[in-house]
């Protein structure tokens, strides 16, 4: 699982969803990538951590070869062994200690 945050630099507006939106059309028909959108960034899953790291290159591309010259790009990733991680996951499960504490 990885959160990806694109941010195109020297576009001229201070609104960046029309970037964001084409890079993620871009990454939405590959196969065992799932992702999510929040206010902050894009959370992207996959099983194998070279289809995220696949994603990641296909967006930045995406956004240089909509005629940006330079792209910001941050990005977390949370690999784990020991069990499956899904969407939502985290999510849930701090939910549960919020409702176990109130």
């Amino acid at each position: 699982m990885a959160e990806i945050s694109i941010t195109p630099v020297g576009t001229g507006r201070t609104g960046v969803s029309f970037y964001v939106a084409r890079a993620i059309e871009a990454v939405s028909q590959i196969p065992n990538l799932k992702y999510e959108i929040n206010d902050m960034g894009t959370v992207i899953e996959s099983d194998r951590l070279e289809t995220i790291l696949d994603a990641i290159r296909i967006m930045t591309i995406t956004v240089h070869n909509l005629g940006v010259g330079r792209v910001g790009v941050v990005v977390k990733i949370d690999s784990r062994l020991d069990r499956h991680s899904y969407l939502g996951g985290k999510v849930s499960a701090v939910r549960r200690h919020l409702d176990d504490w109130g």
